[in-house]
Protein backbone atom coordinates (compact mmCIF):
# COMPACT_ATOMS: atom_id res chain seq x y z
CA UNK A 1 0.00 0.00 0.00
CA UNK A 2 3.07 2.46 0.77
CA UNK A 3 4.88 1.26 -2.52
CA UNK A 4 1.35 2.57 -4.32
CA UNK A 5 1.18 5.78 -2.30
CA UNK A 6 4.69 6.66 -3.14
CA UNK A 7 4.18 6.19 -6.95
CA UNK A 8 1.11 7.76 -7.01
CA UNK A 9 2.95 10.95 -5.46
CA UNK A 10 5.04 10.59 -8.45
CA UNK A 11 2.96 10.06 -10.78
CA UNK A 12 0.85 12.88 -10.44
CA UNK A 13 3.86 15.35 -9.32
CA UNK A 14 5.48 14.38 -13.09
CA UNK A 15 2.30 14.51 -14.82
CA UNK A 16 1.70 18.05 -13.09
CA UNK A 17 4.94 19.70 -14.42
CA UNK A 18 4.85 19.09 -18.43
CA UNK A 19 7.05 21.40 -20.43
CA UNK A 20 5.49 24.47 -22.04
CA UNK A 21 7.76 23.85 -25.59
CA UNK A 22 4.80 21.77 -27.15
CA UNK A 23 2.24 19.32 -26.36
CA UNK A 24 4.87 16.37 -25.94
CA UNK A 25 7.40 18.24 -24.37
CA UNK A 26 9.58 16.84 -22.06
CA UNK A 27 8.46 17.52 -18.20
CA UNK A 28 9.80 19.79 -16.20
CA UNK A 29 12.57 19.36 -13.49
CA UNK A 30 11.21 17.74 -10.50
CA UNK A 31 11.36 19.60 -6.93
CA UNK A 32 13.27 18.37 -4.34
CA UNK A 33 12.61 18.70 -0.72
CA UNK A 34 16.20 17.35 -0.18
CA UNK A 35 18.19 18.97 2.83
CA UNK A 36 20.63 21.44 2.13
CA UNK A 37 23.67 19.83 3.53
CA UNK A 38 26.67 19.77 1.38
CA UNK A 39 28.51 16.67 3.58
CA UNK A 40 26.53 13.71 4.36
CA UNK A 41 27.08 11.01 6.80
CA UNK A 42 28.60 7.85 5.46
CA UNK A 43 28.73 5.63 8.44
CA UNK A 44 29.95 6.03 12.32
CA UNK A 45 33.84 6.68 12.06
CA UNK A 46 34.20 6.78 8.60
CA UNK A 47 34.87 9.51 6.49
CA UNK A 48 32.06 12.30 4.41
CA UNK A 49 30.94 12.17 1.68
CA UNK A 50 30.93 15.61 -0.61
CA UNK A 51 28.29 16.50 -2.70
CA UNK A 52 27.65 19.16 -5.48
CA UNK A 53 26.22 22.24 -4.01
CA UNK A 54 23.66 25.52 -4.98
CA UNK A 55 26.64 27.92 -6.17
CA UNK A 56 29.62 25.89 -6.65
CA UNK A 57 28.14 23.59 -9.81
CA UNK A 58 30.47 24.40 -11.94
CA UNK A 59 33.79 24.19 -10.04
CA UNK A 60 32.07 20.88 -8.74
CA UNK A 61 31.93 19.39 -11.80
CA UNK A 62 34.97 21.20 -13.81
CA UNK A 63 37.22 19.26 -11.12
CA UNK A 64 35.01 15.79 -11.25
CA UNK A 65 35.03 15.72 -14.94
CA UNK A 66 38.52 16.23 -15.05
CA UNK A 67 39.69 13.16 -12.67
CA UNK A 68 36.11 11.10 -14.26
CA UNK A 69 36.97 11.19 -18.05
CA UNK A 70 34.79 8.26 -19.15
CA UNK A 71 32.53 9.29 -22.01
CA UNK A 72 30.66 5.66 -22.70
CA UNK A 73 27.80 4.34 -20.55
CA UNK A 74 25.64 1.57 -20.67
CA UNK A 75 21.76 2.04 -19.99
CA UNK A 76 20.83 -1.85 -19.10
CA UNK A 77 17.12 -1.76 -19.33
CA UNK A 78 14.59 -4.87 -19.34
CA UNK A 79 13.62 -4.39 -22.40
CA UNK A 80 17.45 -4.74 -23.62
CA UNK A 81 20.93 -2.16 -23.45
CA UNK A 82 21.17 1.18 -25.11
CA UNK A 83 24.91 2.52 -25.31
CA UNK A 84 25.22 6.28 -24.83
CA UNK A 85 28.12 8.69 -26.35
CA UNK A 86 28.70 11.80 -24.15
CA UNK A 87 30.26 14.64 -25.78
CA UNK A 88 33.28 16.22 -24.41
CA UNK A 89 31.82 20.15 -25.13
CA UNK A 90 29.52 20.25 -22.72
CA UNK A 91 31.27 19.16 -20.01
CA UNK A 92 29.31 20.00 -16.91
CA UNK A 93 25.89 17.72 -18.39
CA UNK A 94 29.01 14.96 -18.70
CA UNK A 95 30.21 15.12 -15.81
CA UNK A 96 27.21 15.16 -13.95
CA UNK A 97 26.00 12.19 -15.50
CA UNK A 98 29.16 10.12 -14.99
CA UNK A 99 28.83 11.31 -11.36
CA UNK A 100 25.26 10.20 -11.16
CA UNK A 101 25.99 6.67 -12.27
CA UNK A 102 29.21 6.10 -10.16
CA UNK A 103 27.98 7.88 -6.88
CA UNK A 104 24.73 5.15 -7.40
CA UNK A 105 22.38 8.19 -7.77
CA UNK A 106 20.88 6.93 -11.17
CA UNK A 107 20.30 3.14 -9.33
CA UNK A 108 16.87 1.54 -10.19
CA UNK A 109 15.91 4.69 -12.02
CA UNK A 110 13.30 3.77 -14.68
CA UNK A 111 11.87 5.59 -17.92
CA UNK A 112 8.87 7.34 -16.70
CA UNK A 113 7.15 8.79 -20.46
CA UNK A 114 7.41 7.05 -23.22
CA UNK A 115 5.76 8.93 -26.27
CA UNK A 116 6.65 6.87 -29.77
CA UNK A 117 7.87 9.52 -32.44
CA UNK A 118 8.78 11.62 -29.76
CA UNK A 119 10.91 10.57 -27.05
CA UNK A 120 11.65 8.64 -23.65
CA UNK A 121 12.37 10.01 -20.74
CA UNK A 122 14.45 8.64 -17.65
CA UNK A 123 16.30 9.48 -14.40
CA UNK A 124 13.88 9.34 -11.58
CA UNK A 125 12.34 5.91 -9.66
CA UNK A 126 10.20 5.78 -6.28
CA UNK A 127 12.49 3.22 -5.74
CA UNK A 128 13.07 3.40 -1.36
CA UNK A 129 16.82 2.91 -2.45
CA UNK A 130 17.39 5.18 -4.44
CA UNK A 131 15.10 7.72 -2.60
CA UNK A 132 17.60 7.20 0.56
CA UNK A 133 20.18 7.80 -1.51
CA UNK A 134 19.39 11.05 -2.65
CA UNK A 135 18.00 12.07 0.79
CA UNK A 136 21.20 14.37 1.42
CA UNK A 137 21.98 16.00 -1.98
CA UNK A 138 21.43 19.43 -2.48
CA UNK A 139 18.87 19.90 -5.57
CA UNK A 140 20.36 21.88 -7.85
CA UNK A 141 20.13 23.22 -11.84
CA UNK A 142 23.11 22.54 -14.20
CA UNK A 143 24.34 25.48 -16.19
CA UNK A 144 23.14 25.48 -20.10
CA UNK A 145 25.51 24.08 -22.70
CA UNK A 146 23.02 24.19 -26.18
CA UNK A 147 25.59 23.85 -28.91
CA UNK A 148 24.04 25.49 -32.14
CA UNK A 149 25.77 21.93 -33.51
CA UNK A 150 24.24 19.55 -30.99
CA UNK A 151 20.53 19.76 -32.41
CA UNK A 152 17.79 17.02 -31.29
CA UNK A 153 18.22 14.70 -33.95
CA UNK A 154 17.05 10.83 -33.78
CA UNK A 155 19.49 9.64 -30.87
CA UNK A 156 20.53 12.35 -29.51
CA UNK A 157 20.77 12.46 -25.58
CA UNK A 158 19.39 15.47 -24.02
CA UNK A 159 18.19 16.92 -20.16
CA UNK A 160 15.12 18.06 -19.21
CA UNK A 161 14.59 21.41 -17.86
CA UNK A 162 11.87 24.11 -16.47
CA UNK A 163 10.31 26.60 -18.62
CA UNK A 164 9.15 28.34 -15.56
CA UNK A 165 11.45 31.28 -14.30
CA UNK A 166 14.07 29.92 -15.78
CA UNK A 167 15.15 32.33 -18.39
CA UNK A 168 19.44 30.96 -18.37
CA UNK A 169 17.42 27.37 -20.07
CA UNK A 170 19.29 25.65 -17.09
CA UNK A 171 18.96 21.81 -16.96
CA UNK A 172 17.61 19.23 -14.60
CA UNK A 173 19.49 17.38 -12.17
CA UNK A 174 18.35 14.03 -12.83
CA UNK A 175 15.57 13.86 -15.64
CA UNK A 176 17.32 12.96 -19.49
CA UNK A 177 15.81 11.92 -22.33
CA UNK A 178 15.86 10.24 -25.86
CA UNK A 179 15.04 11.39 -28.91
CA UNK A 180 13.17 9.49 -31.53
CA UNK A 181 11.48 12.32 -33.47
CA UNK A 182 9.75 12.33 -36.95
CA UNK A 183 11.13 13.40 -40.24
CA UNK A 184 10.07 17.21 -41.42
CA UNK A 185 9.69 18.92 -45.06
CA UNK A 186 11.05 22.14 -45.46
CA UNK A 187 6.86 23.92 -44.86
CA UNK A 188 7.08 21.86 -41.47
CA UNK A 189 10.55 23.29 -40.66
CA UNK A 190 9.74 26.64 -41.60
CA UNK A 191 6.28 26.55 -39.21
CA UNK A 192 8.99 25.64 -36.88
CA UNK A 193 11.44 28.12 -37.34
CA UNK A 194 8.48 30.83 -37.19
CA UNK A 195 6.87 29.65 -33.72
CA UNK A 196 10.10 28.95 -31.66
CA UNK A 197 12.29 31.87 -33.17
CA UNK A 198 15.05 29.43 -34.06
CA UNK A 199 16.72 29.37 -37.36
CA UNK A 200 18.13 25.85 -38.48
CA UNK A 201 20.49 25.78 -41.16
CA UNK A 202 20.82 24.04 -43.89
CA UNK A 203 22.56 21.07 -42.57
CA UNK A 204 20.31 21.29 -39.34
CA UNK A 205 17.12 20.51 -42.38
CA UNK A 206 18.70 17.75 -44.23
CA UNK A 207 19.08 16.02 -41.05
CA UNK A 208 15.45 16.77 -39.97
CA UNK A 209 14.39 15.80 -43.52
CA UNK A 210 16.18 12.47 -43.25
CA UNK A 211 17.74 11.48 -40.34
CA UNK A 212 14.50 13.17 -38.33
CA UNK A 213 13.93 14.37 -34.52
CA UNK A 214 12.26 16.97 -32.49
CA UNK A 215 13.51 20.15 -33.69
CA UNK A 216 11.25 22.74 -31.68
CA UNK A 217 13.73 21.47 -28.47
CA UNK A 218 16.57 23.40 -30.03
CA UNK A 219 18.36 26.40 -28.51
CA UNK A 220 16.75 25.21 -25.36
CA UNK A 221 17.92 21.58 -23.97
CA UNK A 222 21.49 20.96 -23.96
CA UNK A 223 22.15 18.06 -25.67
CA UNK A 224 25.05 16.48 -24.69
CA UNK A 225 24.90 12.78 -25.90
CA UNK A 226 23.81 10.29 -28.53
CA UNK A 227 23.02 6.63 -28.80
CA UNK A 228 25.68 4.95 -30.53
CA UNK A 229 24.17 1.00 -30.15
CA UNK A 230 20.70 0.28 -29.21
CA UNK A 231 18.40 2.17 -30.80
CA UNK A 232 15.85 -0.54 -31.77
CA UNK A 233 15.65 -0.98 -27.59
CA UNK A 234 14.83 3.40 -27.27
CA UNK A 235 12.29 2.30 -29.87
CA UNK A 236 10.57 -0.48 -28.57
CA UNK A 237 10.49 0.64 -25.24
CA UNK A 238 8.68 3.41 -26.70
CA UNK A 239 6.31 1.26 -28.32
CA UNK A 240 5.42 -0.25 -24.40
CA UNK A 241 2.00 -0.26 -23.23
CA UNK A 242 1.51 2.92 -21.07
CA UNK A 243 -0.96 4.87 -18.98
CA UNK A 244 -2.53 7.95 -20.00
CA UNK A 245 0.09 9.66 -18.83
CA UNK A 246 2.85 8.03 -20.95
CA UNK A 247 4.24 5.99 -18.11
CA UNK A 248 4.98 2.28 -18.92
CA UNK A 249 2.44 -0.45 -17.62
CA UNK A 250 5.57 -2.65 -17.10
CA UNK A 251 8.05 -0.58 -15.52
CA UNK A 252 11.46 -0.05 -17.65
CA UNK A 253 14.09 -0.37 -14.92
CA UNK A 254 17.73 1.34 -15.79
CA UNK A 255 21.17 0.22 -14.33
CA UNK A 256 24.30 1.79 -15.49
CA UNK A 257 27.49 0.53 -16.58
CA UNK A 258 30.40 2.94 -17.91
CA UNK A 259 32.23 1.20 -20.62
CA UNK A 260 35.03 3.71 -21.54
Amino acid sequence: MAEFFLRSILVFTLLGILLASCNHAPPKRIKSDAPSEEKVPKAENQDVEIWPKRGNIKSYFTKYGDENPERVVRLKTTLGDIDIELFEDTPLHRANFIHHVKRGLYDRTIFYRVIPDFMIQGGNSDDDKTVERRKGVESYYIPSEVKKHHIHERGSVAMAMSYHNNPENKSSQYDFYIVIGKTFNNNELDATKEEYHYNFDENDRKIYKTKGGTPHLDGKHTVFGRVIKGMEIVEEIARTDRDSGDWPINDVVIDYQIIE
